[in-house]
C-alpha cells in the first residue's frame, strides 16, 4: 500500500514461490512492478493460500531507490479457507503517532485495531486461529463439574478484586453459572503462542511436559500423599540418587527436553528423576539453619519485597479485635531489648533505622482456621511478624518471631513470641518457628511478590497494548519486546498452577484458599505507583529521597544487593524510555493527544484493573514526563522485579528445608497434649521433618522449580537484540546502542559488588553472590538474568 496517497489504486500483487529451505526456515519469492507514481510503500497484505497457517517471520521488499524495505512480521497468517481477510504488515520504519499517520495507512491502522478488539466477531468460544483480545474475570480456577470441593469464587468482584485476564469465551459450567468450563487448552491470542516457532519458548513446554507428565508421574510412585522424609539425608539422596518413575509414555518427547533432569537408567525402562544439588546448598550446607543467612536472604534472597522499616511502637494489628482478639503484639519492649543485648534502647534502634520486620500478620489472620479446617491438606497457618535488628556488618539478625491463632468458638487467641536462646527447647521452638515464618514467606512471595505483580497485574498491560495502541504506534514498539511469552505462560498457570487442585493448592500452606489470599492482597496492597521500584523502596521505608544521593534516594540498609543492583537498572531503563518518549512527542501536548495512547491508559485503569479505577493514587497521562514514569514502571516490573523474583528459585528454594512451601503441622507449644509434647523433647527432629513439605510435595515443587531455572538456548535478554523498528530510526538506534552499552557496565558493576568483601549480604564463605539482576546468562539453571519477557513460577 501506498506510504502518502489515501486515494485507492490498483493492487500490486504476486504470487510467492518457494526458493529455498533449510531446516528452519523457508524462503519466498515474488516479483512486483510498482508504478513510479505510487509513492513509498508503507504496509503490505499477504493472503495464505496454503490450507494450515505459516508464520511469517519477515518480508524484505529489494528494488527501491532509497534501498531495501523491512516488514518485520513476527505473525502466524491464517489460511484464506478459514478467513478471506488478508493479514496486513507496515513496514519498520513506519514507526508513528497517530496524528502522522500517512494518509494510506489511516484506514489500515484503524481496521487492523478493530481486529484485534474482536468488533464484529460472534460472542462464540475463540479458537487457536483467532487474535482477538479482550477481557474478562478470573473465574475459570475452579472445576466445579468435576468435583463440587473444586469450586472456587469468582476474582474480579467486589468482594474478591483482581485484574483481567484474557477472555476465551468457553462456556460457563453445569454446576456453577458463574464459573466457565475448564477445558484441555485455554485461548491466548494467535501471536501470543510461539511454542511452535524454533523452539522459542522451549522453556513452555518443557514446564507444560512436567506438568502433564512427570508430576501425574510422581504422584503414582509416591502412594502416600502425606508421607514426609524420614531423616534430612533422604532429602538430601534427591540429588545424588533420585527418584524412580514409572516409564514415561512420552515416545521420546520428555528424554529430549529434559535431559538434565530426566535420567534413563540402563538395565529398566523407567528414568530417574535426579535433582541437581541447589547452588545455595552446594556452596553451604548448614547455611539454612544459621539465623544470619535468614536475614540476609530478605536482602538478597528469592523475596527482597517484604522486609519494612519498623517506624512505630508497639506493633498494632489493624483487625477488628473483636474477631481476630487483642491487636497488640506480644513482642515487647523487653523482648527486644533482651535480644539487643546493650546495644542500645527499643527507641534508640527506631530512630537509628535499626529495626525491621516481615509482617505476615493481617494479611494471614483472617484464613488460619479456614485453611486448618481443609479436608483434603494436611496444613497449618498462623498469622506472623518476625522481627529484625540490623547488624553492624549490615546483615538484618532475627530477634523474635511471633506466631498467632485467631480465637474461635472456646478456644482464646493463641499468640507466642520466639526467640534465639540457649536452651535445647527454646532453641528447638525457635528453629519451628522459622519453618513457619519461611512457609508464609514461601506463600506471600509466589502468591503476591511473583504471580501477582508480575504476571496477573500485567496482562491487562498487554491485552490494552494490543486493542489500542496500533503495531504502528512507537509505544506499542516499546513495550511489545517485554511482554513476549507473558499471556501464554499465565494461560499455563491458569491450567496447570493456580487452578483449584494444582501445584499452588496442592504444595503451598494456604491450600484452596492460595489464590483467593492474593486477591486480598491487590485490594489492600497494590497500588500501580508503588509498583516503581524507587517508590516501592519508599513505601517500605527501605528509602528516603536524598538528592545528594546515587538515584535520588538515601537506602536505609547500605547493602541491600536487590535495591542497590535495582536501582542501577531502574536508572538506565527510565533513560532509554526518556530518549525514547523525547523522540515521539517532542511537544509536551502532543501526549494528551494521542488518542491511542489516552485510550491505552484509560483502559488499563478502567478496565483491566476495573476493580481499582476509582483509587486516586493512579498518575494521569498529560505529558512526556507522566508517560515515561508510566512505562518506566511497567518495563521495570516485566524485567527487573520479575527477574529478583524468579529466576533463584531452584537455587534458593530447591533445597526443601531452606525454603519450605508449607509447614503441614502446628507448632509444638500450641496446646500440646502431654504425649505430643514427650514426643517433641525424645525426638525434635521428626517434628521438623514433620512440618516440612511431604516427599511428594517435595519433589513436585522441584521438578517445576528445576525446570523453571534452567535457560533455553534462544532466550532473549533485555538489551541483547535490538527491534527492527528501532533500528529503522537512526535516533532511536543510537539511543538503544547508548541502552545496551549500559548493560554491559551494569554487568561489570554487579561483578565488581559481589568481588567487594566489605559487602557481606553479597560476598562471604559460602555466600551465594546476588546475580539475579545481571542482564545475560547462559543456557543451564543459573540465577542469572532478566529477559525481555517472563517464565512463570509456581
Amino acid at each position: 500500500m501506498s506510504y502518502l496517497c489515501g486515494l485507492k489504486k490498483d493492487a500490486v500483487k504476486d504470487y510467492a514461490h518457494r526458493t529455498s529451505q533449510n531446516a528452519n526456515d523457508i524462503t519466498y519469492l515474488a516479483e512486483f512492478k510498482v508504478p513510479t507514481d505510487f509513492g513509498s510503500v508503507g504496509a503490505i497484505l499477504i493472503e495464505n493460500e496454503h490450507h494450515k497457517e505459516v508464520f511469517v517471520e519477515s518480508v524484505v521488499i529489494e528494488g527501491p531507490s532509497t534501498g531495501p524495505i523491512t516488514v518485520s512480521c513476527n505473525s502466524w497468517v491464517h489460511s484464506k479457507f478459514d478467513n478471506p481477510e488478508k493479514r496486513a504488515f507496515f513496514v519498520d520504519k513506519v514507526s508513528c503517532v497517530p496524528s502522522e499517520t500517512p494518509r494510506g495507512l489511516k484506514t489500515l491502522r484503524e481496521k487492523e485495531l478493530a481486529i484485534l478488539r474482536g468488533e464484529g466477531a460472534a460472542n462464540v468460544p475463540r479458537e487457536k486461529k483467532d487474535r482477538i483480545y479482550d477481557y474478562d474475570m478470573y473465574n475459570d480456577l475452579g472445576d466445579p463439574d468435576k468435583d463440587p470441593d473444586l469450586a472456587r469464587p469468582v476474582l474480579g468482584t467486589k468482594d474478591h478484586p483482581y485484574p483481567r485476564r484474557c477472555k476465551t469465551g468457553r462456556p460457563r459450567s453445569k454446576s456453577d453459572p458463574l464459573s466457565e468450563l475448564r477445558s484441555n487448552e485455554v485461548y491466548v491470542p494467535r501471536d501470543e503462542a510461539f511454542s511452535e516457532v524454533k523452539n522459542i519458548t522451549f522453556n513452555t513446554k518443557t514446564v507444560f511436559s512436567v506438568l502433564k507428565a512427570v508430576v501425574p508421574s510422581l504422584e503414582t510412585t509416591i502412594i502416600d500423599k502425606e508421607l514426609g522424609f524420614p531423616y534430612f539425608t533422604a532429602i538430601e539422596s534427591l540429588f545424588n540418587e533420585g527418584v524412580n518413575l514409572p516409564q514415561l509414555d512420552d515416545n521420546g518427547f520428555l528424554g529430549n527436553i529434559l535431559p538434565r533432569l530426566l535420567k534413563s537408567l540402563e538395565d529398566t525402562k523407567n528414568k530417574i528423576l535426579l535433582f541437581e544439588t541447589p547452588e545455595m546448598i552446594d556452596r553451604d550446607k548448614f547455611g539454612w539453619i544459621r539465623d544470619e543467612e535468614f536475614g540476609r536472604q530478605t536482602l538478597a534472597g528469592l523475596n527482597p519485597l517484604s522486609i519494612t522499616l519498623v517506624k512505630e511502637w508497639p506493633l498494632i494489628s489493624k483487625l477488628d479485635p473483636v474477631v481476630y482478639g487483642p491487636p497488640e503484639s506480644a513482642i515487647t519492649k523487653e523482648i527486644v531489648e533482651r535480644q539487643i543485648r546493650g546495644f542500645c534502647t527499643l527507641e534508640e534502634a527506631i530512630e537509628n533505622k535499626k529495626l525491621y520486620i516481615l509482617d505476615y500478620h493481617d494479611i494471614f489472620l483472617p484464613y488460619v482456621h479456614k485453611v486448618r479446617e481443609q479436608k483434603n491438606l494436611k496444613t497449618t497457618l498462623y498469622g506472623s511478624r518476625t522481627l529484625m535488628y540490623l547488624t553492624t556488618t549490615g546483615t538484618p539478625r532475627p530477634l523474635a518471631i511471633e506466631l498467632v491463632r485467631p480465637p474461635k468458638d472456646n478456644k482464646p487467641q493463641w499468640k507466642r513470641v520466639f526467640t534465639p536462646c540457649w536452651d535445647a527447647t527454646g532453641m528447638w521452638l525457635w528453629k519451628l518457628a522459622k519453618v513457619h515464618v519461611l512457609a508464609h514467606d514461601s506463600g506471600y512471595h509466589q502468591l503476591v511478590s511473583h504471580w501477582l505483580r508480575t504476571h496477573c497485574c500485567t496482562e491487562p498491560y498487554i491485552i490494552a497494548t494490543n486493542r489500542q495502541l496500533s503495531k504502528m504506534h512507537p509505544i506499542h514498539n516499546l513495550l511489545h519486546p517485554h511482554f513476549r511469552y507473558t499471556m501464554e505462560i499465565n494461560a499455563l498457570a491458569r491450567e496447570a498452577l493456580i487452578n483449584s487442585g494444582g501445584i499452588i493448592e496442592s504444595c503451598f500452606s494456604p491450600g484452596k484458599y492460595s489464590i483467593e489470599l492474593s486477591s486480598v492482597a491487590y485490594d489492600q496492597l497494590w497500588r500501580f505507583d508503588q509498583e516503581a521500584l524507587p517508590a516501592d523502596l519508599i513505601a517500605r521505608g527501605m528509602a528516603v529521597e536524598d538528592p545528594d544521593s546515587p538515584h535520588g534516594l538515601k537506602l536505609s540498609i547500605e547493602d541491600y544487593p536487590y535495591a542497590n543492583d535495582g536501582l542501577l537498572l531502574w536508572d538506565i531503563i527510565k533513560d532509554w524510555v526518556t530518549n525514547y518518549v523525547n523522540h515521539y512527542y517532542p511537544e509536551e501536548n502532543l501526549v494528551k493527544s494521542d488518542e491511542e495512547l489516552q485510550a491505552w491508559w484509560t483502559e488499563i485503569r478502567t478496565v483491566g484493573h476495573a476493580d481499582k479505577k476509582d483509587e486516586p493514587w493512579w498518575p494521569i497521562l498529560n505529558t512526556p514526563k507522566d508517560l515515561i514514569w508510566i512505562l518506566t514502571t511497567i518495563i521495570w516490573v516485566a524485567s527487573g522485579h520479575h527477574a529478583a523474583v524468579n529466576f533463584g528459585q531452584y537455587d534458593y528454594a530447591g533445597y526443601i528445608p531452606n525454603r519450605a512451601t508449607i509447614a503441614r503441622v502446628k507448632m509444638p507449644s500450641e496446646d500440646p497434649t502431654d504425649d505430643e509434647w514427650e514426643t517433641f523433647k525424645r525426638r525434635p527432629e521428626d517434628e521438623l521433618l514433620s512440618a516440612l513439605p511431604s516427599q511428594v510435595q517435595a519433589t513436585k515443587v522441584m521438578a517445576v522449580l528445576d525446570v523453571l531455572s534452567n535457560h533455553s538456548p534462544d532466550e532473549e535478554y533485555i538489551g541483547a537484540k535490538m527491534e527492527p523498528t528501532f533500528e529503522a530510526n537512526p535516533q532511536i538506534k543510537a539511543a538503544y546502542e547508548t541502552f545496551a552499552g549500559r548493560l554491559k557496565e551494569l554487568e561489570r558493576i554487579i561483578d565488581g559488588r559481589n568481588a567487594d568483601e566489605s559487602l557481606k549480604n553479597r560476598n562471604g564463605v559460602g555466600v551465594v553472590p546476588y546475580n539475579l539482576l545481571k542482564p545475560f546468562s547462559e543456557a543451564g539453571v543459573t540465577v542469572l538474568e532478566y529477559v525481555d519477557g517472563k517464565r512463570f513460577a509456581i
